[in-house]
């Protein structure tokens, strides 16, 4: 065994010994019982940080997402609103321990999904302008691809039209440059004995249909959009917005989470009660 592996080995033996002597005096002094109850609310403690916080941390961005989607229900965009996230098992579990000692961590959690489904109403409003155009311009039958069905033989697929014209106006806002991803382009294409044009934008085709000329509207209708003056200033109000909800209000509260799991790290129990506290 080398230098390093026998220091290794002492520091090792020397850190269980301290660990026993100071269990021994715990025991000592408080009882076995009291150090037993803390070690399963250490192990407790434990299981939500992994199993709750870390999770709810790593996934804000699903549970608190600023989107808006199509509803075939109202027939227009609607601002996405964000869960908490109770997919997690235990998630009932830390929210009470939250409610009895870190009451200011859920009112945060509150006040960022308010402002982001505020927001997301905002985003939606916009969108279905978006939407509305591209309909009256094009007149082409609609495929939504977040609503279940196939695609019609001709379609354009608003949703996505809307979505990709919305974030190639953000990125060229944010970066002064253009075409997020790629310039959209038309492609012949044949199914069956039949041609087509599509048009695709990034992964995505958007424009599906016999006429070429149809295809080439689109094409013209995007170029439309994403210079339009009108649209662009809405857009940069958005983003300012947007910024705002992240800089202060997720960034604030996703600070303290992270201060109660470093706590729970260092070896501290998480405070408060739930039912399966011992």
């Amino acid at each position: 065994m080398g230098f390093e592996g026998l220091n290794s080995l002492i520091g090792a033996i020397a850190g269980a010994i301290i660990g026993a002597m100071i269990s021994s005096l715990a025991v000592m002094f408080y009882g076995e019982r009291w150090v037993e109850t803390l070690r399963r609310r250490r192990e407790h403690s434990i299981k939500l940080k992994d199993d709750v916080l870390k999770p709810w941390l790593a996934k804000i961005g699903e549970y608190c997402k600023i989107d808006a989607v199509y509803s075939r229900d109202v027939d227009k965009m609607v601002g996405v609103e964000p869960q908490d996230p109770t997919d997690l098992e235990f998630f009932d579990v830390a929210k009470s321990h939250l409610e009895s000692k870190h009451p200011e961590i859920l009112k945060d959690w509150e006040e960022l999904k308010h402002v982001t489904f505020k927001h997301n109403k905002e985003l939606a409003t916009f969108l279905e302008k978006i939407r509305t155009l591209t309909i009256e311009e094009l007149k082409m039958p609609c495929y939504y691809s977040n609503l279940p069905g196939e695609a019609p033989e001709e379609y354009i697929a608003v949703n996505r039209f809307v979505e990709n014209a919305y974030e190639e106006v953000e990125f060229s806002l944010r970066t002064g440059r253009k075409w997020a991803i790629g310039k959209p382009a038309i492609r012949p294409v044949t199914y069956g004995n039949e041609k087509f044009c599509e048009l695709e934008w990034g992964s995505y085709r958007l424009v599906k249909s016999r006429n070429e000329k149809e295809v080439e509207r689109a094409r013209f209708l995007i170029d439309k959009i994403v210079e339009k003056a009108e649209f662009r200033e809405e857009v940069k109000d958005l983003i300012k917005k947007e910024d705002q909800i992240f800089k202060i209000k997720r960034e604030n509260f996703e600070q303290k989470i992270r201060e109660v799991i470093k706590s729970i790290e260092a070896g501290n129990i998480l405070k408060g009660k739930c039912r399966f506290c011992p």
